[in-house]
């Protein structure tokens, strides 16, 4: 991504001290720059009051950072961009695996019958047959079976009594007290929660200080 000119659309939209919470800075791959950017622009950006001269300023800003990017030097800017990089792919990773257990619960919890297309082998190659073959077959597929009915996920008088069971247990609710008395709905949501890394923070802490009653 960074080769196909990832960090020239970042500094495209890139403004100092940003609100990254709001709007297209969200995304991964432009928050995760904001150190780079911010040491090398303040470094090496000269002021200029004119459009024109700004448009120059920006152009050989993104030629000067192309340059890091292509350099097989350790440098500073290396190091930085390299941490940046590495960010982006941890960032990524992450969101894959938060989609992953979303994706799982959808058909676990409400019986969907969810498709996976592998566009692993088309990406690799850049060969356009293999997209065809490997993503855009399977996909029209999977839609045309949907749109004539032949892959229902709706649940409707049908549905298995195991469906009907998670369907009615989603209606549970469940309190935890040591998250702030976070609601949480249904068995498997509330054994989620439990097991995760902030809940099990707060019940050591509270452990420790004495405030949890067991």
């Amino acid at each position: 991504m960074v080769d196909a000119g990832l960090l020239k659309e970042v500094l495209d939209i890139y403004t100092m001290n940003a609100d990254y919470t709001k709007g297209l800075r969200q995304a991964i791959g432009v928050r995760e720059f904001e150190p780079f950017l911010r040491c090398y622009i303040m470094e090496h950006q000269k002021p200029c009051s004119e459009s024109h001269g700004q448009t120059l300023n920006d152009q050989i800003l993104k030629q000067n950072i192309q340059h890091i990017v292509d350099s097989p030097d350790d440098n500073e800017w290396k190091a930085l961009l390299t941490e940046a990089i590495q960010q982006v792919k941890l960032n990524t990773r992450r969101l894959v695996r938060r989609q992953r257990r979303r994706l799982n619960r959808l058909q676990m919890l409400y019986g969907w019958n969810i498709h996976y297309v592998d566009a692993t082998k088309s990406i690799i190659s850049g060969a356009d047959d293999i997209w065809a073959v490997e993503v855009v077959k399977p996909s029209v597929r999977i839609i045309k079976s949907f749109l004539t009915g032949e892959s229902s996920t709706e649940i409707g008088s049908n549905a298995s009594e195991e469906t009907k069971m998670i369907q009615k247990d989603l209606w549970t609710q469940h309190v935890c007290e040591a998250c702030g008395n976070k609601v949480l709905r249904g068995t498997h949501e509330w054994e989620q929660h439990r097991q995760g890394r902030g809940h099990r923070k707060r019940i050591s802490r509270l452990k420790k200080s004495g405030s949890l009653c067991l």
